[in-house]
């Protein structure tokens, strides 16, 4: 086993930091400066499930350097970059906080983020999880990790996204959808058992990505050709519910609309391992997928064309 990392091994570090960056912080405030080379340009998603700040953001990289702030009096708080890969980066902070990011385009995993002990300790367990071989290696050491450091922030953020969430399943078709409950947000619940019998479509979308508001209005336009024979699950990716209603206002989305305002960590969007949207599964009469895929006309229009002509064919 490798040499557990704990958050006492990064206080003399980090204070040594501060003391240099103090001249930034203030109450009020939280800032996350610093600098990603070899993105010269980019506007990066930036939200916060906990409550850090309201909403969603834009966090501007312009010459590879990033420099914002917003208003925020809680005290500690997760945020979340959203680089333009789709993969995440986790940041902790809180009102008074500046946080210092040092990354390279190439390599966004090993990006290094400081600031705050949770940082600075995250920092060096990830650069460790990338030296591990093994998964099972890794989930060990997240374990000791928590093991040896129980009251950390960090800590309980690793036990609910390192160690409670299921493992991605490869979305192959002919195989069937993971069991799951969902409770929309007109207080129905769906299960993959209450699915058969029909076809299902779950369209994962949301309104900070511009074409994936797109898949809406293909499954308006669709429930006319296909009446009862389908049922539909718009999966909302915001983290702002207040925008979530507005879009099924103007868009007029009538049926399933599920939203939790996890993003890419909501449940089942982890499970299937959605990190791109808008992402659409049409899975047949007994929950096997028929087609997955992010281009409809490519990945999806000819398996529904199929599906279309059958039930055709098949009506009196």
């Amino acid at each position: 086993m490798q040499h557990v990392l704990s958050i006492r091994n990064f206080i003399l570090p980090v204070i040594a930091l501060l003391a240099l960056t103090a001249c930034g912080g203030k109450k009020g405030e939280l800032r996350i400066k610093g600098e990603i080379q070899g993105l010269n340009h980019a506007d990066l998603v930036i939200y916060s499930r906990d409550g850090v700040f309201l909403g969603i953001d834009t966090l501007h990289v312009r010459q590879g350097l990033i420099d914002w702030s917003c208003p925020c009096n809680k005290e500690h708080g997760t945020i979340t970059i959203v680089y333009p890969t789709y993969s995440t980066l986790t940041v902790f902070g809180g009102s008074g906080d500046v946080i210092k990011i040092d990354g390279e385009a190439k390599q966004l995993n090993a990006t290094a983020v400081y600031g705050t002990p949770e940082n600075e300790a995250y920092t060096a367990l990830r650069k460790q999880l990338r030296e591990v071989p093994t998964a099972a290696s890794r989930d060990s050491l997240t374990k000791a990790f928590i093991s040896a450091n129980p009251e950390s922030p960090l800590s309980r953020f690793l036990q609910i996204e390192n160690l409670s969430v299921q493992k991605p399943v490869a979305l192959r078709n002919g195989e069937s959808l993971p069991d799951f409950t969902l409770v929309t947000r007109k207080g129905d619940t769906i299960t993959t058992d209450s699915l058969r019998g029909k076809y299902t479509m779950i369209a994962f979308w949301a309104n900070w990505k511009g074409d994936a508001t797109n898949v809406n209005g293909r499954i308006r336009r669709l429930r006319h050709q296909v009446g009862e024979h389908f049922q539909f699950i718009s999966y909302n990716m915001d983290v702002n519910k207040t925008i979530l209603e507005y879009v099924e206002r103007t868009d007029t989305i009538t049926w399933h609309s599920y939203a939790d305002c996890q993003v890419f960590q909501s449940p089942l969007a982890s499970r299937l391992g959605i990190c791109d949207i808008p992402y659409v599964v049409l899975a047949d009469t007994a929950c096997r997928i028929i087609a997955t895929g992010k281009d409809w006309r490519k990945d999806i229009a000819p398996d529904l064309e199929t599906i279309i002509a059958s039930l055709k064919k098949d009506t009196p």
